[in-house]
């Protein structure tokens, strides 16, 4: 599998990777919640522009992004999660581009989260300028209310794939563990078309199995919380931790 690196953190090699998610509404908040993570075990954090007051406007968030990149050495993916796939807030399509096509090129994030589905123009265009900054991308589709089938599971995973991003992600809402395994087996054929890392989870805690196993089916990484979680499932990271290293040991001898 080609891997991605995030700084100095790899995926697509070793065990699933750890994002932790803030969800602060101002900069002081910003502070204080990266602050709280100074000692938690984790790779990579998320930033959800979305929970921003200020957001989209571009001054703040770029001021945002610069604070950040002073209270944290992980690396940062910038999410602007839109209300279309459960984020806070809408937002234009031109504020969208513009907002994470300025926060790529200003160097204090180092991959950016593109709604794929919002239409293709769109996230061609942020994943142009994100890679022209030397900036990794993240494609997305979330579904909150149901799953997928596997067919449409692997052509999304596969558009994001052709479309130019680095990392493709795809969640989605279980109404039974049937539907857990729809994602699962979703994933593990994906990872037969696609040479990159890939990120999926079920969500909700019939999904947990998803986000603590996902690495046996090609899932590279998985969302933990600490403090209050940014979609449904996510599990504390210092009970995560330490269920993704044993499944990596017992799965792959490592």
């Amino acid at each position: 599998m080609r891997t991605v690196r995030l700084k100095d953190v790899v995926l697509g090699e070793g065990p699933a990777k750890v994002l932790v998610p803030i969800t602060p509404a101002t900069i002081d908040e910003l502070v204080a919640q990266v602050d709280a993570l100074a000692n938690e075990d984790y790779d990579i954090l998320e930033w959800r522009i979305d929970f921003l007051q200020a957001a989209p406007d571009l001054a703040a968030c770029r001021e945002a992004a610069a604070v950040l990149a002073e209270h944290t050495d992980r690396p940062v993916l910038a999410t602007f999660r839109t209300a279309d796939e459960g984020g806070e807030k809408p937002i234009s399509s031109q504020d969208y581009v513009a907002l994470l096509s300025d926060l790529a090129a200003g160097g204090n994030v180092a991959a950016v989260d593109v709604e794929l589905f919002r239409g293709d123009e769109i996230a061609r265009t942020i994943i142009d300028n994100a890679h022209a900054a030397d900036v990794a991308v993240v494609a997305s589709f979330h579904n909150f209310d149901t799953t997928p089938p596997v067919e449409e599971i692997v052509d999304r995973l596969v558009a994001m794939d052709e479309a130019g991003a680095d990392i493709p992600k795809l969640a989605c809402m279980p109404h039974d563990a049937g539907d857990l395994l729809t994602l699962l087996r979703g994933t593990w054929e994906a990872t037969k078309r696609i040479d990159r890392p890939l990120i999926t989870m079920s969500m909700g805690q019939t999904g947990v199995l998803s986000r603590a196993a996902g690495e046996i089916f090609g899932s590279t990484a998985t969302f933990g919380m600490v403090g209050r979680a940014s979609a449904p499932g996510q599990v504390p990271v210092d009970e995560l931790r330490p269920v993704l290293a044993a499944i990596h040991r017992w799965s792959f001898g490592q």
